[in-house]
C-alpha cells in the first residue's frame, strides 16, 4: 500500500535560516572594484614605473583589517595610507581629497537588490525563523538594512566585526538554536560557509561574480553545497 506520509522537506530540519547581506542580498563588491580602478588611475602618475598599485592597495587593506575592520570606511583609510606610502608622502592633496570623496560616495550609494531577493525572503520567512548576519561597519550596514526594504523579513539582524566560529557560536547561543538546526546562506566560502560547517551547521554557497581578495579560499576539504542563484533557495529547502 502506498505511503500517505508527507514528504520530508529540508526546511523542516532547521529552526533558523540565516542570510548574508553584501553580495548575497544586494550588490557591494562592484562598488569596491570601481573604486579600486579609479585609485589606480589616480596613483599611477605619481609612482615609479613598475610599481604594482593594485597589489600595494591589497597589502594595505590586509594590514589594516586588524585595526579598522571591514567596510567602506576601512577601505577608504587603506586607500589613503597606500597612496601616502607609495609616493613617500608626495601624493597631491587633490588626490587624497578625491579618495576621501569616493569613500563618502560609496557610503551614500543606494542599495541595489539582487534578483528575486524580496520574493525569496518572503517565502522562506513564512516557513522558518529568518536571521540576517552581516559583517562590516555598524553605521553603514545598518543604513543599508533599513533602506533596503527587507528588514521586516528578519527576526534578528546581526552586524558583526568578523564571521568566525566564535561569532557564530555567540549568535546561535543568543538565538537558542543548535548548530545542526541552523542553516547559513551566503556568497563567501570563508565567512559564510566554512565556520558554520565547522560547528556542525548547514551552509549553502551562492557565488557572486566578484569576490574580494581577502575573502578568497583556494583550498579546503569541505563538500560545499552550492546553488546558482537566490531563486534556487526555496526549492532546495522544499518550499513549493
Amino acid at each position: 500500500m502506498p505511503s500517505t506520509a508527507e514528504p520530508t522537506r529540508r526546511v523542516d530540519g532547521f529552526d533558523v535560516v540565516a542570510f548574508d547581506a553584501d553580495d548575497t542580498l544586494w550588490r557591494s563588491e562592484d562598488s569596491f572594484r570601481a573604486a579600486e580602478a579609479r585609485f589606480a588611475e589616480l596613483l599611477r602618475p605619481h609612482v615609479d614605473a613598475g610599481v604594482d598599485v593594485d597589489a600595494a592597495l591589497r597589502a594595505q587593506e590586509r594590514a589594516d583589517v586588524s585595526i579598522a575592520g571591514y567596510g567602506v570606511k576601512a577601505f577608504t583609510l587603506s586607500m589613503v595610507r597606500a597612496a601616502v606610502t607609495m609616493t613617500d608622502g608626495a601624493v597631491p592633496g587633490a588626490v587624497v581629497g578625491e579618495l576621501v570623496d569616493m569613500g563618502r560616495s560609496m557610503l551614500l550609494e543606494p542599495v541595489h537588490l539582487l534578483a528575486n531577493v524580496p520574493e525569496v525572503l518572503a517565502e522562506v520567512a513564512a516557513e522558518v525563523r529568518l536571521v540576517l548576519i552581516t559583517k562590516g561597519d555598524l553605521v553603514h550596514q545598518t543604513r543599508k538594512v533599513t533602506t533596503s526594504g527587507l528588514e521586516h523579513h528578519f527576526e534578528s539582524i546581526e552586524i558583526v566585526l568578523e564571521k568566525d566560529i566564535e561569532t557564530y557560536q555567540r549568535i546561535l547561543g543568543r538565538l537558542d538554536v543548535e548548530p545542526a538546526r541552523f542553516c547559513m546562506i551566503g556568497n563567501s566560502v570563508r565567512s559564510d560557509i566554512l565556520p558554520v560547517m565547522a560547528l556542525g551547521g548547514c551552509a549553502v554557497h551562492i557565488p557572486y561574480h566578484l569576490t574580494w581578495e581577502l575573502e578568497r579560499v583556494d583550498d579546503h576539504d569541505e563538500d560545499v553545497t552550492e546553488l546558482a542563484m537566490m531563486s534556487d533557495v526555496p526549492p532546495w529547502l522544499g518550499i513549493v
